[in-house]
């Protein structure tokens, strides 16, 4: 993948985010919404917690966590942009886009702006949802295939981790060849 399209992508994905949550807060009144028919809705809410807003009200961990998973996708792009294919690293940028725009709303807003809205009348409505939270679905869905290269990479941990494991059943005095009492 170019290298250009690792800050462009994400970029694009970012500002169309926040592109989409300022017009519905300029146009839609907070907790309002505009009906384009019984499956789909425009509305203006807000969520300081996660997905299906459980854990309200814990913006601030939330900052930390997301920052966290933030720098480790960007390390783990890093290390491993020559094992990942274009699909793989696509779908870690969607990711890191979702990221990274709910990121900015937390800190500026104090909660994620929230306005598609689906379902089927009023039967049943699916939690809104935002352009951030649909780039981590689709970026997940995408990487689902990556959980081999995973293993591939742990693979020699594994094998690390299953010899220490036989090591520590037979005593570490005879892994190490010492005579045993």
């Amino acid at each position: 993948m170019k290298k250009y399209l690792y800050f462009l992508l994400p970029l694009i994905y970012v500002a169309l985010d926040h592109i989409t949550k300022f017009l519905v807060i300029k146009n839609i009144p907070y907790h309002s919404y505009i009906k384009i028919n019984d499956y789909f809705s425009i509305i203006n809410v807000s969520n300081s917690g996660v997905a299906f807003s459980m854990f309200q009200n814990n913006n601030l961990f939330f900052i930390v966590l997301v920052s966290l998973v933030i720098i480790a996708l960007i390390y783990f792009i890093y290390k491993n942009k020559k094992e990942l294919t274009k699909l793989q690293t696509h779908a870690l940028l969607l990711i890191l886009s979702g990221g990274i725009g709910n990121l900015i709303d937390r800190f500026f807003r104090g909660a994620v702006v929230d306005f598609i809205d689906v379902g089927y009348k009023a039967v049943y409505r699916w939690p809104a949802f935002n352009v951030a939270d649909s780039c981590v679905c689709i970026g997940v869905t995408l990487f689902m295939p990556l959980v081999k290269l995973l293993n591939q990479i742990l693979l020699p941990f594994n094998a690390f981790v299953r010899g220490l494991t036989s090591i520590s059943a037979g005593g570490f005095s005879s892994a190490l060849g010492e005579a045993e009492d």
